[in-house]
């Protein structure tokens, strides 16, 4: 596998499918929703007919720990 690549198999979906989940996945990396997300959670939002609109990050960048 080349470095920096990324391939799934998934057996069952079309062209369609494949380019959408790759719109979705390459969406996630970009704005770290995917593993850059610590305490806090990504949403990702669909329409009404199921079309991938945006990505919400819902966390604190910031917060005072408890002395322990």
């Amino acid at each position: 596998m080349e470095k920096g690549k990324i391939q799934l198999n998934i057996e069952g979906i079309d062209e369609v499918d494949t380019l959408r989940y790759q719109e979705i996945l390459v969406a996630l990396i970009a704005c770290g929703g995917l593993s850059g997300v610590k305490g806090g959670r990504t949403i990702i939002h669909f329409d009404q007919e199921g079309v991938f609109q945006g990505i919400e990050l819902d966390y604190w960048p910031w917060r005072r720990r408890k002395k322990t």
